[in-house]
């Protein structure tokens, strides 16, 4: 079973690589993990442990590890509007933006001379993840509803950020097998 999924993976990253920087890898990897994000992963977690897992946090943070701020934005961009798109909220754009914001803001540990290893990886989705639903409550709080603290942070922030910790590997290691070594794509990026 394993050497059928590495094979599988391996054919798949031979076809999407190609060229264009891996683009086209991107864009695979990331409509597959929306369209799990939107139909398998809110039967995941529950009432009885509050959040679920983030699936498009580990997906923003491996892409923006990977290529870069401005790769790791435009995916968080794309990804966070078409969660938005496939599963409707009442105010659109407000995840595109909070994951385009993790986008960048993970895509400056790609500029370092090592790249970050699973550990560093993994505790940034954690942090994404706990703090999208901390993004949301502050718009919520801002349009007028009450959000108590305590249930955003025990019941949502802190239950979200493990769950996507444990189900980071399903997206983080796929990302790392099709993409490759961590390198910057910037365009106009003048060679030194």
């Amino acid at each position: 079973m394993r050497a059928s999924l590495s094979a599988a993976l391996a054919a798949l990253g031979d076809l999407v690589r190609g060229r264009g920087n891996g683009i086209r890898a991107v864009v695979v990897l990331g409509v597959v993990v929306v369209l799990l994000q939107v139909t398998l992963v809110p039967r995941i977690g529950g009432d009885g442990f509050g959040g679920t897992p983030d699936l498009v946090a580990a997906l923003v943070v491996s892409v923006a590890l990977l290529r870069g701020t401005l790769v790791g934005a435009v995916t968080g961009f794309s990804a966070g509007l078409l969660v938005e798109l496939l599963a409707p909220t009442d105010t659109l754009g407000v995840l595109a933006l909070l994951y385009l914001a993790a986008g960048a803001w993970c895509g400056r540990f790609a500029e370092s001379p090592e790249p970050p290893g699973l550990a560093v990886t993994l505790a940034l989705v954690a942090l994404v993840a706990a703090l999208v639903p901390v993004g949301v409550a502050v718009l919520d709080v801002l349009r007028g509803q009450e959000i108590p603290i305590g249930y955003l942070l025990g019941r949502v922030a802190l239950p979200q950020a493990l769950f996507s910790a444990i189900f980071a590997p399903l997206v983080v290691v796929p990302a790392r097998r099709l993409l490759g070594p961590p390198r910057v794509v910037e365009p106009l990026m003048v060679p030194r």
